[in-house]
């Protein structure tokens, strides 16, 4: 078989932002409580639920709230259904075991996947680099089903420390030997794994696909085959690296390949009466933040929403499964409100048609003469003369290359972007903020209250027998 990198397809699920909040308004339905749910479970030979675990990368409270206000319509009176709403149980703390109380996505991915506290960088492994036991790794022990969604690249952060264990979240090249030895050395850590990072498993000096192909691992390079998929283990790798932006591509990828992962697991789990355990992450609400691209960050809010809702639905159907949602830390200091003006225009935030990211390289291929036209269609905001010329009058240092010369673009942007809207960040990493807390299932009660990192994956790994 030939393999050559993906084009990025997506299925229907959801193809615009308006439809992510026609899938919002069906979150009035009340959460499954979980005694009810217990009592209508459907057994499994352990008795134990299956587990969803969902994390927003960067996801802090201010930024559910900038997806609510945006859905919303200013003036009407009531704000718009999320699928967020009934279901928050309390916050949780996020600072690693290193000396600051700001964490990295791999610090707190290691705290969420095996309930011990580790240095920033760190991929299951303690602070002093010893392994330890994740989730992923403990159904496994115990047969269930697993696997994981990511909208960026699967061997980044978040979803490597899950199933591997390393000193570094930058060995992107040794995290995805680390998937594929697993798979070839019949060790297999997961059974669906969905996501980007095609250019870590077929690099020069290693292309491990015919090899797992060969080991019967099914590999998809565009996420339209994943609906016609009946066989696991999969791995699905739809991008180079990460996926595209949702505002760039279209809202509805993490929703389907939420759901055909659902699908896939559940059929493997009829099969061998086990539960399932399965991670989702909306990972790129974090890049948005990182940008502080406040348009980018709240499609990035829909497509997790919409996400959200492919499960919610899904537990209407299987009540023996235990949903937990939370965030790994807060991205960008975002504020909604800024410069003194009691304000935040959502309006004018929904009328910004691309990301930064896209904006900015665009850019960088236009003569400056043709900049304002090709921007004033896409902000769709009322950019002044002195705006205009303050970004046209950019340097732009030639001897560098990909975002690093794109930066100095955006930040112009940015600022012309959070004065029009009045959105404020003060960051463009991490802040130490308290982070949501959401459950509903069978086990829902031990996710109540104020929380540490930790205390999340203690709970779901006490599930797991």
């Amino acid at each position: 078989m030939k393999f050559s990198a993906p084009a990025v397809k997506f299925g229907c699920l959801a193809s615009s932002i308006a439809a992510a909040l026609v899938l919002s308004a069906c979150a009035n339905q009340p959460a499954a409580d979980g005694n009810s749910a217990a009592a209508n479970a459907t057994a499994t030979s352990s008795g134990a639920p299956n587990i969803i675990f969902m994390i927003g990368d960067g996801m802090g409270f201010e930024y559910i709230s900038a997806y609510r206000y945006a859905m919303s319509e200013l003036g009407a009176g009531e704000l718009a259904a999320t699928p967020f709403d009934d279901l928050l149980t309390g916050a949780a703390t996020t600072y690693p075991d290193d000396d600051t109380w700001v964490t990295d996505s791999a610090a707190s991915a290691t705290a969420l996947a095996t309930g011990v506290k580790s240095y920033n960088g760190a991929i299951g492994i303690d602070a002093q680099k010893n392994p330890q036991q994740t989730l992923m790794e403990k159904a496994r022990e115990h047969g269930w089903g697993t696997g994981a969604v990511a909208t960026v690249q699967v061997n980044h952060a978040t979803p490597a420390s899950f199933f591997t264990h390393h000193p570094s979240r930058n060995q992107y090249n040794e995290i995805a030997d680390s998937y594929a030895s697993q798979v070839t050395n019949g060790g297999l850590s997961f059974d669906v794994l969905l996501g980007g990072g095609y250019q870590y498993f077929h690099r020069d000096d290693k292309n491990w696909l015919p090899q797992l192909q060969q080991q019967g691992l099914s590999i998809l390079t565009d996420a339209t085959e994943l609906d016609q998929q009946q066989q696991l283990p999969v791995l699905g790798l739809f991008a180079d690296k990460a996926l595209p932006f949702a505002i760039d591509d279209k809202p509805g990828r993490l929703a389907h390949m939420t759901s055909q992962a659902l699908r896939l697991l559940t059929e493997q789990s009829q099969q061998t009466n086990k539960p399932f355990a399965l991670m989702v992450e909306g990972s790129m609400i974090d890049w948005c933040g990182h940008a502080n691209d406040i348009a980018c960050a709240v499609h990035e809010m829909a497509d997790f929403a919409a996400a959200v809702q492919v499960v919610r639905e899904y537990l209407a159907q299987h009540p023996n499964t235990l949903l937990v949602i939370t965030a790994d830390h807060s991205t960008g200091g975002l504020t909604l409100g800024q410069g003194g003006e009691y304000a935040w225009h959502s309006e004018q935030v929904m009328g910004i048609t691309a990301s930064l990211e896209q904006m900015t390289k665009q850019l960088l291929q236009l003569p400056r003469e043709q900049w304002r036209d090709y921007l004033a269609p896409i902000l769709n905001l009322p950019v002044t003369e002195q705006q205009w010329q303050q970004l046209e009058q950019v340097q732009i240092d030639d001897s560098l290359r990909g975002r690093d010369r794109q930066y100095p673009l955006g930040k112009v942007l940015v600022q012309i972007i959070s004065e029009h809207t009045r959105t404020g960040w003060t960051t463009t990493g991490h802040t130490a903020v308290d982070v949501p807390v959401m459950a509903t299932g069978p086990g829902a009660e031990a996710f109540r209250g104020y929380l540490d990192n930790t205390e999340l994956a203690q709970a779901l790994l006490q599930l797991v027998r």
